[in-house]
C-alpha cells in the first residue's frame, strides 16, 4: 500500500542518474510482463513500458497495480554487481526480487534503481513490481489547494481554485525502459561538467565532477580517465571505503571554444571510464545571464518563444518512445518555438537531447503544482520535492539547452511560506548546481495583498516567469512595475478553444499575448499553453476527457492556430 509520501529510499536503494555507460546492460523491456489492478479478476499480459491509463479500460483507474515478469540471472564474475534500473515508475514504486523486497521509490519521471546483486539466484528469478498514480496532498505531484484571496479573483483557466486533482492524466506504470546493469563493483555513478567560457578570449574553463560508488566489500582505489572535448582527462587515484562515495574533480582549458547558442547548437563529446565501464555525455560551452532587465545568451538578447507539452502520446500515453519525441519536438520546432517552460515535472532524456541539438531553450520544473501555503511550510513536502528537485538535476545537468531550473508553478507566491519556499529552495537549488538560473511560475502577482516586489515570491527569481489569461497589457505592466529592474518570461498564456480545426477565439489571444510581449522590451518571451491537446481527469475538462488547448489536436493534426503562431513566434535567434 502507498505510504504517507514522507519516506522516499531505503538503505538498499541507489538513485542513478547516468549518461549512457558502457556496462552491460540487459533490457528487461517488451513482452513477458503480467499486469494487474487491485479490481481486476485476472492479469493481462503487457509488454512494458506499459502506462496503463492509455488503455481505454483503464483510463480513470486510480490506485495500485501490480506488473511481474520472470528473467534469467545474468552471469556474474567475481567482483562484478547487478544493479535493477527503472527509468520512470509513475508514481510511487515498490519493488521486490524473488519475494524479498529490494525498496521504494516516489517520483513518477526520474530514474532509480537497486543493487540486487545478493538477491538473485541461478536460473529463473521473478520481479514484481507495484506501481501507484494515487496523488495526495503529500504526493508529488500532489493534489492541488492553492486558492489565493478568492476563486473569484482565479478564474479556472486550467489552474486549481481548492482541492483538485493534477491537471494532466496520472499515467500510472512502468512507463519507460527497465533494464539489469552489470558492472564492476566500483563504478562511476554520475559526471557533471561544468564549462564557462569568457566570451572575450573564447577560452573555457572546464570543471568536471565525478561521482564513484564503491558496492564491494573491502575498500579498493578509483582510478578514472578519459577525454572531454578532445582534453585528455585524469583525476587523482582515490581510495573508497566500502559502500561508500567519492567525489572527483578535475579542471581543465578549452581554447578557442566553439560556443553552443540557438543559432549554432555546437555540442562537445566527453567520456570518462573506469574498470573497464565507461559513461559518456554531450555538453555545449555556453553563457547565460541576466542583466538588468536582459537575458542574455552568449552576450546576445534571448527574445524567444514556445509552448508547454504535456507528456503524453494519444496511443502511447506517458510511455513515449524516442521517435514519438522527436516527431512532436520537430513539429515544435518547425512552428518557430524556441523556448519554454516545457511541463511541470522532469521530462523524458530525449526531449532534452533533442532541444540541445536544435538549439532550443528549456526550464525544468520538478514538482509543486499549485501548493498552498501549509502544503509548502510541510517538512515531508519539502524533503519529498527536494529529493525529486535533486533527481532531476542530477539526470539533466548536462543539457545546455537547460538555461534555469523552476521551483514550482502556481503555489501560494504571495503567503510567507510560499516566499520562505522560494527563498529556500532557489538556496537548495544553487547548492547542486550554481551555473544555471532560478525561476518559477507565478500567479499571484495580482493578489490584493501585493503592494510591492517584496510581498511575492518573484523578488528571488533570476527572471520573473508569470502565468497570465487574458487582459495581458495591463498584467505585464503591473508585474514589471512590481519588479522593474527583472526580465519578464510568460511561461503560460493562451485560451481552451474549440474542439475542431478552426480556432479564431484562440487565435485572438495567443495575438493579442504576442503582440503585447513584443511591444515590452523587458519582456524575453512567452510559452504558450499549450502545443497540443491533451487528456486530463481536472475539473473543467470537456465530456470528451480532452482540453483543447493546443494549436495542434490530440492525434497532432493543425489547427488555424499552428499557421498563425509560427509567423507571431517569428524573432532573431541568438
Amino acid at each position: 500500500m502507498r505510504g504517507s509520501g514522507r519516506l522516499f529510499c531505503v538503505a538498499a536503494l541507489f538513485c542513478s542518474f547516468l549518461p549512457a555507460s558502457a556496462s552491460q546492460r540487459i533490457s528487461l523491456d517488451g513482452p513477458g510482463w503480467v499486469f494487474k489492478t487491485t479490481l481486476a479478476d485476472k492479469a493481462d499480459s503487457v509488454s512494458v513500458p506499459h502506462s496503463w491509463p492509455a488503455s481505454e479500460q483503464y483510463r480513470r483507474y486510480i490506485g495500485n497495480a501490480i506488473y511481474e515478469r520472470d528473467f534469467t540471472a545474468p552471469e556474474i564474475k567475481q567482483g562484478q554487481i547487478v544493479r535493477l534500473h527503472f527509468d520512470a515508475v509513475y508514481d510511487h514504486a515498490s519493488v521486490w526480487v524473488n519475494g524479498r523486497h529490494v525498496g521504494i521509490h516516489d517520483g513518477g519521471y526520474t530514474p532509480f534503481e537497486f543493487d540486487i546483486t545478493h538477491l538473485l539466484k541461478p536460473g529463473q528469478n521473478h520481479l514484481l513490481v507495484e506501481a501507484n498514480n494515487t496523488p495526495t496532498l503529500q504526493t508529488i505531484p500532489a493534489m492541488a489547494t492553492s486558492n489565493g484571496s478568492g476563486s473569484k479573483n482565479y478564474p479556472l483557466y486550467g489552474t486549481a481554485v481548492g482541492e483538485g486533482i493534477v491537471g494532466w492524466m496520472p499515467y500510472g506504470g512502468i512507463v519507460r525502459p527497465v533494464s539489469l546493469v552489470i558492472s564492476h563493483a566500483v563504478y562511476l555513478r554520475n559526471i557533471k561538467i561544468d564549462a564557462k567560457p569568457n566570451l572575450k578570449t573564447s577560452i573555457a574553463a572546464i570543471t568536471i565532477h565525478a561521482w564513484v560508488h564503491n558496492a564491494g566489500n573491502t575498500a579498493a582505489s578509483a582510478d578514472v580517465s578519459g577525454e572531454v572535448a578532445g582534453l585528455p582527462v585524469r583525476f587523482e587515484p582515490k581510495r573508497i571505503a566500502a559502500g561508500a562515495d567519492a567525489a572527483l574533480v578535475w579542471h581543465g582549458t578549452l581554447r578557442t571554444a566553439h560556443l553552443w547558442s540557438v543559432r549554432d547548437p555546437f555540442l562537445y563529446d566527453a567520456r570518462l571510464s573506469l574498470n573497464g565501464d565507461e559513461l559518456t555525455a554531450h555538453f555545449g560551452v555556453r553563457d547565460i545571464r541576466v542583466a538588468g532587465t536582459k537575458l542574455l545568451l552568449n552576450g546576445r538578447e534571448v527574445h524567444l518563444y514556445g509552448a508547454n507539452r504535456v507528456s503524453e502520446d494519444p496511443v502511447e500515453g506517458l510511455r513515449e518512445s524516442d521517435a514519438i519525441i522527436e516527431r512532436d519536438m520537430n513539429d515544435m520546432l518547425a512552428d518557430n518555438m524556441r523556448m519554454m517552460r516545457i511541463a511541470h515535472y522532469p521530462q523524458a532524456p530525449a526531449l532534452l537531447d533533442f532541444a540541445d541539438r536544435h538549439g532550443m531553450l528549456i526550464i525544468p520544473e520538478a514538482g509543486n503544482w499549485n501548493w498552498s501555503a501549509w502544503q509548502m511550510a510541510d517538512p515531508g513536502n519539502r524533503a519529498n520535492w527536494k529529493q525529486q528537485m535533486r533527481e532531476m538535476m542530477e539526470q539533466d545537468w548536462n543539457h545546455p539547452s537547460v538555461i534555469a531550473w523552476s521551483v514550482g508553478n502556481e503555489y501560494e507566491s504571495f503567503t510567507k511560506d510560499g516566499i520562505d519556499w522560494t527563498r529556500d529552495m532557489r538556496a537548495y537549488t544553487l547548492g547542486i548546481d550554481s551555473t544555471r538560473l532560478i525561476t518559477f511560475a507565478s500567479r499571484f502577482t495580482g493578489d490584493p495583498s501585493v503592494k510591492s516586489g517584496v510581498d511575492e515570491a518573484s523578488q528571488y527569481s533570476d527572471f520573473v516567469s508569470l502565468n497570465i489569461y487574458g487582459n495581458y497589457a495591463p498584467r505585464l505592466d503591473h508585474v514589471h512595475e512590481l519588479y522593474p529592474g527583472k526580465p519578464v518570461f510568460v511561461t503560460e498564456f493562451g485560451k481552451m478553444g474549440e474542439p475542431g480545426q478552426h480556432d479564431p477565439e484562440r487565435i485572438r489571444d495567443i495575438t493579442e499575448a504576442v503582440t503585447a510581449m513584443k511591444a515590452r522590451p523587458w519582456m524575453i518571451g512567452g510559452s504558450l499553453w499549450t502545443w497540443a491537446d491533451y487528456r486530463s481527469l481536472h475539473r473543467g475538462t470537456p465530456a470528451s476527457g480532452v482540453r483543447y488547448w493546443g494549436v495542434v489536436n490530440l492525434n497532432r493534426e493543425h489547427r488555424d492556430s499552428w499557421d498563425v503562431v509560427r509567423q507571431l513566434f517569428k524573432t532573431d535567434l541568438p
